[in-house]
């Protein structure tokens, strides 16, 4: 059983969260810096390499949600290229994420996964405004 499954999450994370995903949705760097500070995924004190790191991430899951269109998984090798970032996280990270983020992101992954493995084709942006 994955009782990870069965968390809930506070409204102030999750309005926070959908801030992120919409700033990174839309390529709002600003935005993103502002609302994961805020949220403590950063510190503010990180240096250039890690916020490239964080923003380039946070962009790369924003994928599936920047076009009004169908998002191929399979095709995009979106979890290759967000591992592309972890050795930046594990090297300059000042403080670990909100503790949600570890089941949330568990289950995204989980989410992505499957949508590459199936070969889904999905309107995410779509999912997103509704």
């Amino acid at each position: 059983l994955d009782f990870g499954a069965t968390r809930s999450y506070s409204k102030e994370f999750v309005d926070g969260y959908l801030r992120v995903v919409w700033a990174n949705a839309n390529r709002d760097r600003d935005t993103l810096l502002d609302i994961t500070t805020q949220m403590g995924f950063l510190t503010g004190e990180e240096n250039e390499e890690m916020i490239t790191a964080h923003v380039q991430s946070g962009f790369t899951l924003g994928e599936p949600f920047l076009k009004d269109e169908e998002f191929d998984f399979q095709k995009s090798q979106i979890s290759s290229r967000l591992s592309a970032h972890s050795a930046a996280f594990m090297k300059h990270r000042l403080t670990p994420p909100p503790e949600e983020v570890y089941t949330l992101h568990r289950k995204l992954a989980g989410a992505f996964m499957l949508c590459i493995k199936i070969g889904a084709r999905v309107n995410c942006r779509q999912l997103l405004l509704g």
